[in-house]
């Protein structure tokens, strides 16, 4: 993946890779994209955007009918 100025910004705050910390938050945290996007300083969008540039597979609200 190619990093935008943004990624690398956020990979010199936090000290890690940016794919590395998404998954942290995600996948091992459970938080929210909404959560992940407040504590990034990024848009929701963002969030969703370069989880799916990660490879992360968003989770889906599950409906029960």
């Amino acid at each position: 993946m190619t990093k935008t100025h943004a990624m690398k910004q956020i990979e010199t705050e936090l000290g890690g890779d940016i794919e590395e910390v998404l998954r942290v938050l995600y996948v091992d945290q459970h938080l929210s994209a909404h959560i992940i996007s407040d504590k990034l300083g990024i848009s929701y969008v963002t969030t969703l955007k370069w989880l799916r540039l990660s490879g992360i597979r968003s989770r889906r609200l599950r409906v029960d009918l």
